[in-house]
C-alpha cells in the first residue's frame, strides 16, 4: 500500500466513523444498542469516540524524519541514555553518554523543517 493510499484510507475510515458517532449520538440509543444494530465492534465505536474527541493538539501525528545516507546509527551507543529530552509536542530524544552531536543537529535540523 502506497503511503498516499494509507493516507487516503486512513481518512475514510475516520469519515466512517465520525459519521457512526454523529448518528449514534442522535439516536439516543445507547453506544452498545447502537454498534448492536449497525453491527459494529463496541470497542472500536469506543476507540474512535474518545480519538474523535479529543483537541487536535492532543491527536498524536507521525513526522516522517528524513537523514542523509552517511549517518550511522551504532546499536551500543543506543543501549544507555545519558539524556532524555521530553519537548511540548510530546517528542523525546534521547542521546547516550558518547552520542554524536553530528547526528544530534542533523535531528533537531530535521525536525525544525517539520
Amino acid at each position: 500500500m502506497t503511503r498516499q493510499n494509507f493516507q487516503e484510507d486512513r481518512q475514510r475510515r475516520r469519515r466512517r466513523w465520525q459519521a457512526h458517532i454523529s448518528a449514534q449520538r442522535k439516536s439516543g440509543l445507547s453506544r452498545a444498542a447502537y454498534c448492536k444494530e449497525h453491527n459494529l465492534s463496541y470497542h472500536a465505536a469506543t476507540y474512535w469516540n474518545r480519538k474523535l474527541s479529543l483537541p487536535e493538539q492532543e491527536q498524536t501525528n507521525l513526522v516522517p524524519v528524513r537523514f542523509s545516507s552517511n549517518i550511522e546509527i551504532n546499536p551500543a551507543q543506543t543501549a544507555r541514555s545519558g539524556l532524555k529530552v521530553i519537548l511540548p509536542n510530546k517528542i523525546a530524544i534521547e542521546v547516550g553518554d558518547d552520542f554524536s552531536t553530528v547526528t544530534l543537529k542533523k535531528l533537531l535540523t530535521a525536525l525544525e523543517m517539520n
